[in-house]
């Protein structure tokens, strides 16, 4: 299950004193002025993302120099600022574009290791009712919290996703909310010159880039995303509603004669805060009927898909295949090199990669949590129509024949409900089947 990053626990080794005063060192960044921090911070990168060779290079070149203790210096003394990111663009499922960024090298490993250092102090400031990003804080968790209800079945459900909820966020309000050890010393000094800057990188220039929020994409938006809202975690729960949210995602349930007035305070709530509700990922549900939370569907006591979790998957999927087909006709690449391509990234995307796979993918994320194999089928037929379109160029019957099942599985396919029958047998089942049938190298 995916707990990113974010989720991960400080290292287990006892951190080393800092040389500075007293009172510094009761700030919980004390360490960036030893190696220990960072050195972890790089490693789990390593682990997580080992395809990033460019960027690791850059941080063990950053180590090496020893740039880090300087930067960690200035961060203690309040005098670092961070340069600006670089802002993008990604293309999402539904043809919108979601803005993201990415600070430079030396920065973008600061906010890991700053990151790491304040995952303890996160953890005692955020309330019980959203642990995103946090330790033993994952989506599942969450989810699993909610069915706790005994009454569950008896009761309204309200869904609210707000609407680009990282880039959305009124620094100011933020950093006015944030408690210690995130409201002074070092760590304040160090959002406030990040948050409050205005600079952003864009085709080659620096501008202005107005409202950006904790900005989606840098290390340290999920932590503050986290905290930013456990006020109002704390009045929706105090209503007696069974709730639980998850960054931007929340669910709540209540008796339905009490439906109206709760919806009327998240939003009011929402709304003061300049945040927009997306509509279209929001919806209420009376009693007994499905409902929605973290790409699961809850209906009649069953965990299952939610449909827009595969919508999704077979978006992403039909937009690889129209890729790859443009590449082979542009560069005659060869049926049986488009095919391995197409899978190669299938799986990548639905498997992980070789030292990934236990920390995230679509498989770990969704499978253990679903009651059934149900509606994963379909999710095969179509992954593998895909891969026939992009050898093929054709959605017809009789690319079976030209691309038959065997070569499929020669290629790496591996079924989603053959990988959750190996899951639901033990992760050790799981990993064997991964490792002999796809091809993720």
């Amino acid at each position: 299950m995916r707990t990113s990053e974010c989720g991960n626990a400080a290292s287990k080794r006892p951190p080393s004193r800092s040389p500075l005063d007293a009172q510094v060192s009761r700030s919980p960044l004390e360490t960036l002025v030893s190696d220990d921090p960072w050195i972890d911070a790089v490693e789990l990168f390593r682990a997580r993302c080992p395809r990033r060779r460019d960027r690791i290079a850059e941080y063990e070149a950053l180590l090496a120099t020893g740039a880090h203790l300087r930067i960690g210096a200035d961060v203690l003394e309040g005098r670092h600022r961070p340069a600006p990111p670089v802002e993008g663009w990604l293309n999402k499922a539904d043809g919108r574009k979601k803005r993201v960024f990415q600070y430079p090298s030396a920065d973008e490993l600061l906010f890991r290791t700053v990151n790491r250092l304040l995952q303890p102090a996160a953890a005692q400031a955020a309330s019980l009712w959203c642990r995103s990003f946090l330790p033993g804080g994952g989506a599942r968790s969450a989810f699993r919290g909610v069915l706790a209800d005994q009454a569950l079945d008896a009761k309204a459900a309200l869904r609210f996703d707000v609407r680009d909820y990282f880039n959305s966020i009124d620094v100011a309000d933020l950093l006015a909310r944030l408690p210690e050890p995130f409201g002074d010393g070092p760590v304040r000094s160090l959002l406030d010159n990040a948050l409050l800057d205005p600079r952003v990188e864009c085709g080659g220039r620096v501008v202005d880039g107005g409202r950006k929020g904790v900005m989606a994409g840098t290390p340290l938006a999920p932590l503050l995303a986290t905290l930013y809202l456990r006020d109002l975690d704390g009045e929706v729960a105090g209503t007696g509603a069974t709730y639980a949210r998850y960054s931007d995602d929340m669910v709540a349930l209540t008796p339905p004669e009490d439906r109206a007035g709760l919806e009327r305070l998240v939003r009011s709530r929402l709304a003061e805060r300049g945040l927009e509700v997306n509509e279209a990922k929001s919806a209420v549900a009376a009693p007994g009927e499905p409902w929605d939370f973290l790409g699961f569907r809850y209906s009649a006591g069953a965990i299952g898909l939610a449909p827009i979790t595969a919508r999704k998957l077979k978006a992403r999927s039909t937009r690889l295949a129209r890729g790859l087909l443009r590449w082979r006709e542009r560069t005659g690449a060869s049926g049986d090199r488009t095919l391995a391509a197409f899978l190669r990234r299938t799986n990548r995307r639905l498997y992980g990669v070789p030292g990934e796979r236990s920390d995230f993918s679509w498989a770990t994320w969704f499978l253990p949590m679903i009651d059934g194999p149900e509606g994963l089928d379909a999710l095969d037929e179509h992954v593998r129509r895909e891969a026939r379109y992009a050898v093929t160029g054709r959605r017809t019957a009789r690319t079976r024949q030209c691309v038959p099942y065997e070569s499929l599985v020669a290629a790496g396919h591996v079924p989603l409900v053959t990988a959750f029958w190996a899951m639901d047998q033990g992760p050790a089942t799981y990993e064997a089947l991964v490792s002999r049938r796809a091809r993720l190298r």
